[in-house]
């Protein structure tokens, strides 16, 4: 390879200035001498670029100037960090959203414009630098019910063949418990519709029967379509006889998943770190001034979760040419879109809908009075306080407990220092 090399610097500059012919010629001296045409063509052309002094003018120009990033990782900010595919999707309804209120007041319109023809994929390459290591995973605390209890609940499996249609909602809590299980602490309900994705979260000071059973009852009139089933785990939060009478006095369906498949409740199961662990962390939540503020949270991701963020739900299951079986997903869609589609199809079909036309008008008006840029704000706020109280104290039992959360302090305080200077 050495020799090789040594021919091809000898007839460097000679091919390199040749014309085809010439360069040709050069190649047939070469393969006369036993090396072969592509080796010595790729040989040569390696030995040529090498030579080549950079120029002020060589490279490809940047498609997307330093204005346009900039505005780029201020939009990623206010709409929560998601992730490509979603921020593409919400670009067509934040950018009216925030020109209306006078959000996007003296940004330049080529930076606009710019921002608005990246694709997913160029989205997320840009934003690498700034998206931060995942914090570490929450607690555990579900623990089974009672054999007779479980065996009176339907199983639900992720398998089954239910209609899509909206009504069915799966359940999970999630535990404010920070480092340690020992005590009384705040739980967070969430419900998700698994037709629509419409989300309700409710946060009650532990999981006794009483308090689960009045979470449920705020939650279920929060979906502006009736709910028709409750699906939950086999925690005892969920299945235990006071429930289970108050959803029969309610008529409301209930099912269970089967234990330890999390894909039986696939699409609440994400949520329980997308949105609560997201938003509210994972400190430790156990005085009266630390569950007000959950509450208050979950107000303002409700309008922000339901009204101005999209997600995606698998639509089939396709096997590829090289054998691998993979998941279809649909386009991305807000939840309120969502149930404004099942609406038209069901008033089509000749049924009553899933809306009237009071709950629509009021919710339309909603969105169009709504700026989520400032509701982004009013989020971080109420972040920012549930720190204050909860950080240091959290930190406190872990270091009592040998526990290292320096790290977790860390991440948490980057994802808030990038917003508060956005909002400066």
């Amino acid at each position: 390879m050495a020799t090789r090399k040594r021919l091809a610097n000898r007839f460097r500059a000679e091919y390199a200035r040749g014309t085809k012919k010439q360069k040709g010629e050069v190649l047939d001296r070469l393969v006369a001498v036993g090396m072969g045409r592509s080796t010595a063509r790729r040989l040569l052309s390696q030995a040529v670029k090498s030579r080549e002094e950079p120029g002020p003018g060589r490279g490809r120009r940047p498609k997307y100037d330093e204005a346009a990033q900039r505005l780029l990782e201020r939009l990623w900010l206010l709409m929560g960090m998601p992730c490509g595919p979603y921020m593409k999707a919400m670009l067509d309804q934040w950018i009216p959203a925030l020109k209306a209120n006078g959000e996007l007041d003296g940004i330049d319109g080529n930076a606009l414009e710019q921002v608005r023809s990246m694709s997913a994929s160029t989205i997320d390459r840009r934003l690498r630098p700034l998206k931060r290591a995942a914090v570490p995973r929450g607690m555990s605390l579900t623990r089974p019910a009672g054999e007779h209890l479980r065996n009176s609940i339907r199983i639900r499996k992720c398998t089954d063949e239910i209609a899509r249609l909206p009504g069915l909602a799966e359940a999970d809590t999630v535990a404010h418990c920070g480092p340690s299980a020992r005590g009384e602490f705040a739980r967070t309900l969430t419900m998700v519709d698994y037709a629509t994705n419409r989300a309700a979260d409710v946060t009650v000071r532990n999981n006794a029967k009483s308090n689960i059973r009045r979470a449920v009852d705020l939650a279920i009139p929060l979906f502006p379509f009736p709910v028709t089933c409750f699906d939950s785990d086999n925690g005892t939060e969920s299945v235990n006889d006071e429930l289970i009478d108050w959803l029969q006095h309610k008529d409301i369906e209930q099912t269970r998943s089967r234990p330890y498949r999390k894909n039986d409740q696939a699409t609440v199961e994400s949520r329980n770190n997308h949105v609560v662990r997201k938003f509210a962390f994972y400190w430790r939540y156990d005085t009266e001034e630390q569950l007000d503020l959950p509450d208050r949270l979950w107000t303002k991701t409700y309008l922000l979760l339901n009204l101005f963020t999209p997600t995606r739900k698998p639509v089939r299951v396709e096997q590829g040419r090289d054998g691998r079986r993979r998941t279809v997903y649909d386009q991305p869609k807000t939840p309120w879109a969502r149930v404004l589609k099942h609406d038209a199809a069901n008033r089509a079909d000749g049924g009553p809908g899933y809306v009237d036309a009071t709950n629509r008008a009021r919710i339309e008006r909603l969105i169009s009075d709504t700026d989520p840029a400032q509701l982004t704000r009013e989020i971080t706020a109420i972040q920012d306080e549930l720190e204050l109280l909860s950080r240091r104290r959290t930190e406190d039992m872990a270091r009592r407990a040998g526990l290292d959360m320096g790290y977790l302090g860390k991440a948490i305080e980057r994802m808030r220092a990038d917003a508060r200077q956005d909002n400066k």
